[in-house]
């Protein structure tokens, strides 16, 4: 008689079969037993392995476990993207190629470079980077450029720095003031001229560079001189506005983009806007309590930004002059995004943070906040190329010494260059005005020249945007011959 039995069953005791007679019986693992779910490692005793439901899907990626994977590219950590210093290594952009690579790739966005607040948001609708850590619209260079064209020694310009008493003209003549005298200066011939001007307190040039408007002081009373530059060498004040002593001096100016109005901000508070040419008053606007540090209008020209030395920045709608809303800080600086005119950068300068601030919808979509005071941000600007953030900082080194130094940003988790002068230090100045070159100050009083973006490189961005528009214009000129 013949008895058939499974591997897992075990012989009965009242089987009239002599055991002896069964045959061995052997456990076994299965061929595919690694396979299993719910497999232990005998080697890794004490890690459980959790099952999600697919049987043969290996670990979730961990974010804690990107410190190791760091491991093979020489960084243990991330770093914080005002804190990158003068060592910025081969390492270290293969690091930041890594960061965004694995944030792209899994959709991760609270693990950044840069501590986040709770207002971090996903970007929707105009943004031109390939990049998902995108925070503004921006096309940064393939790799670090900018480099000293020119330095010019220069006793006293950075101390101290007043960033409305500096200007370039898109005539390629820079002006600037640090004390009883004027100084305008061309590049292409090097020629400098010096006009002595009483106490001039702010300057700036028309869009079309053929005029100079100057805030001075007349004895006690506040001037606003406007020059006409009929040459290189050649200059005629053309009209002069006196203001009432109340207002203490012309602390700031701006133009509208058509040059058609001219915006003074004074030491009162008080904004004034004037129409061209004859300098009337067309309106007061009276949001400031304090000095009114900058003024600027959105590239599109459809709002207008001021802030005052308290730290208030007030927007306006650029036409009717209403304002529309208040933002409100210690010491606050600000820009607006050169391509889309809504996204307005803000910093507060101690304890550093940077916000972008989107218009239309009315909100922050994303942030940077430090909680100690090791780092101060001087000033910020957006390069109009680019689409790049650069952010002037102040930082303590290993030696608790302060340097000064610019760091620019793609977004805010990704440095793309450092500017950096010997003796750490650098300040920056200005921008020329097609956003090829920028001014810095050292601080061995020099002022230095750098070209941040090649100019036949603009020119073909230029070229490649005009086919677009043409293009665009043909595809519509059919489809409307079409219809």
């Amino acid at each position: 008689m013949f008895v058939e039995m499974s591997v897992c069953d075990s012989p009965n005791k009242n089987s009239k079969l002599d055991k002896k007679s069964l045959p061995p019986f052997k456990k076994v693992r299965r061929e595919n037993w690694k396979q299993e779910a719910a497999y232990k490692s005998e080697i890794s005793k004490g890690q459980e392995v959790s099952c999600v439901g697919e049987r043969f899907i290996p670990n979730r990626f961990e974010r804690e476990n990107i410190e190791f994977n760091l491991n093979y590219i020489g960084k243990l950590k991330e770093r914080d993207i005002l804190e990158t210093g003068l060592n910025l290594t081969a390492s270290y952009w293969r690091q930041s190629g890594f960061i965004s690579n694995i944030n792209r790739t899994f959709g991760i966005r609270e693990r950044r470079l840069l501590q986040f607040s709770s207002q971090q948001r996903t970007r929707s609708g105009v943004v031109d980077s390939d990049s998902a850590d995108s925070d503004w619209p921006c096309n940064p260079r393939a790799r670090p450029y900018a480099i000293q064209i020119a330095t010019h020694e220069m006793a006293g310009i950075c101390s101290p720095v007043d960033y409305n008493m500096m200007d370039w003209s898109s005539g390629g003549m820079v002006a600037m003031s640090y004390g009883q005298d004027i100084m305008l200066w061309r590049n292409l011939d090097e020629s400098t001229m010096v006009f002595n001007v009483e106490s001039p307190t702010s300057i700036k040039f028309s869009p079309d560079g053929k005029q100079l408007a100057i805030g001075c002081m007349d004895r006690n009373y506040p001037v606003l001189d406007l020059w006409e530059v009929r040459s290189p060498t050649e200059f005629l004040v053309s009209y002069r506005k006196l203001f009432l002593k109340y207002i203490g001096y012309i602390s700031c100016i701006e133009w509208s983009h058509d040059g058609k109005e001219l915006i003074c901000g004074t030491q009162c508070g008080l904004i004034c806007v004037l129409s061209m040419p004859k300098l009337k008053t067309v309106m007061q606007l009276r949001e400031h309590r304090h000095t009114v540090q900058k003024m600027k209008f959105s590239p599109t020209n459809k709002y207008f930004a001021s802030s005052d030395t308290n730290g208030k920045i007030v927007i306006f709608d650029a036409e009717l002059k209403v304002r529309l809303l208040k933002l409100g800080g210690k010491s606050m600086v600000f820009d607006w995004h050169p391509w889309t005119g809504e996204d307005l950068a803000v910093a507060e300068r101690s304890p550093a943070s940077i916000f972008i601030f989107n218009m239309p919808r009315r909100q922050f979509v994303a942030s940077y906040r430090r909680r100690d005071h090791r780092i101060v941000i001087k000033t910020l600007t957006y390069s109009k190329i680019t689409g790049e953030l650069l952010v002037n900082v102040i930082r303590r080194d290993g030696s608790d010494n302060a340097v000064f130094e610019i760091v620019v940003l793609a977004s805010l988790n990704r440095v793309v260059d450092l500017l950096s002068h010997q003796d750490h230090g650098t300040i920056f100045l200005m921008w020329n005005p097609d956003g090829t070159n920028i001014a810095t100050g050292g601080l061995d009083d020099t002022f230095s020249l750098w070209n941040f973006f090649s100019t036949h490189k603009r020119e073909a961005i230029l070229r490649r945007q005009e086919q677009k528009a043409k293009d665009k214009f043909s595809s519509l000129s059919l489809y409307k011959s079409i219809r």
